[in-house]
């Protein structure tokens, strides 16, 4: 059963959850408040490595993936202050039938593997994802070949190299006619190649783990009933997410220069995490600003967060943490 009626049951975005309880809280939360309502919602990279063991011993099977999300938790509004010991005193709250308009998702919590030669199924949901993983680059790779193919249109003999893997990468001879013939027929009358990457790249973006290992917390992920919004997205073949801009890198690190300032691995070497972040500024023709039903924000940010909303969102209201019940 609910804690409240679903119609007194919101959505919420809760920041800064690093420096939350410090004395610089207020400030890095007013100047996060300040991006969002110039340029939208930050959807930060994390690397998210899976395994599973492997019946005979051998060593586990390994994958990772890079996830490009912003979170969002269901909650009553009386259960915010418990949520916001974790990921701040700040929030933005969203009607349910907002953030679902949005594209937001349900998370799929996945068990970890409990031990490395257990003989029980407890390694059926990391089986599944790494499976998953095995399948998005699958999709990649026949993308590959035929974005190769068609920018030689001309081309109708010959062979081509391809090649594929990434610890221990092996080269192939591909017959032209042949590949042409394959890739028709293995994808008639289905979704092209290079969509269903992407597909399944959001779907993966849609798993996390429902235990915290690392703090030996059992099903603590799984209890925080998180919605997201993930990976990039496209309406009539326009993205709406966007690369940040040099400008507003320096201002992510400024507000966080050792989360965002850190190194981060891509396939073309280490950069910025700033850098490999993705902006959602809106959607439909409307900011993500003008989507928020409140803006909560601590009595000692109320006036600070006022200035910020008085001339970009005047009619969305801020009230105060410690006033919600």
């Amino acid at each position: 059963m609910t804690d409240q009626p679903p119609s007194e049951r919101f959505f919420y975005h809760s920041f800064p959850r690093r420096g939350r309880g410090t004395d610089g809280e207020i400030e890095k939360g007013c100047k996060i408040l300040s991006l969002i309502t110039n340029i939208g919602l930050v959807m930060a990279p994390e690397v998210l490595k899976w395994s599973y063991p492997h019946a005979d011993g051998s060593p586990p099977r390994e994958q990772q993936t890079i996830q490009r999300r912003v979170c969002f938790t269901e909650l009553a509004p009386h259960k915010l202050k418990e949520h916001a010991k974790l990921f701040g005193n700040f929030a933005l709250e969203f009607k349910i039938d907002t953030l679902r308009s949005m594209g937001a998702l349900p998370v799929f919590y996945i068990p970890q593997t409990t031990a490395v030669d257990s003989p029980d199924l407890t390694s059926l949901g990391s089986v599944l994802v790494v499976q998953t993983i095995d399948a998005m680059i699958l999709t990649m790779r026949l993308a590959g070949i035929k974005k190769n193919l068609d920018d030689a249109p001309d081309v109708k003999e010959g062979r081509f190299d391809a090649t594929f893997g990434f610890q221990q990468p092996k080269t192939f001879s591909i017959d032209v006619v042949e590949a042409r013939n394959a890739l028709e027929a293995l994808t008639f009358a289905l979704t092209p190649p290079d969509m269903l990457e992407q597909a399944l790249t959001g779907l993966l973006s849609c798993f996390y783990p429902a235990d915290n290992v690392r703090n030996s917390e059992t099903l603590a992920y799984y209890r925080q009933r998180e919605w997201r919004i993930a990976w990039n997205l496209a309406i009539k073949d326009e993205e709406i997410l966007r690369r940040p801009s040099n400008e507003v890198i320096d201002q992510l690190l400024e507000i966080d220069a050792e989360f965002f300032g850190r190194d981060f691995p891509t396939a073309a070497g280490t950069r910025r995490l700033a850098e490999e972040a993705l902006i959602f500024p809106g959607i439909g023709g409307k900011r993500i600003i003008d989507m928020v039903n409140r803006v909560v924000v601590p009595t000692d940010a109320l006036s600070s967060a006022n200035t910020i909303l008085a001339k970009a969102a005047p009619n969305v209201p801020v009230v105060c943490f410690e006033d919600i019940t």
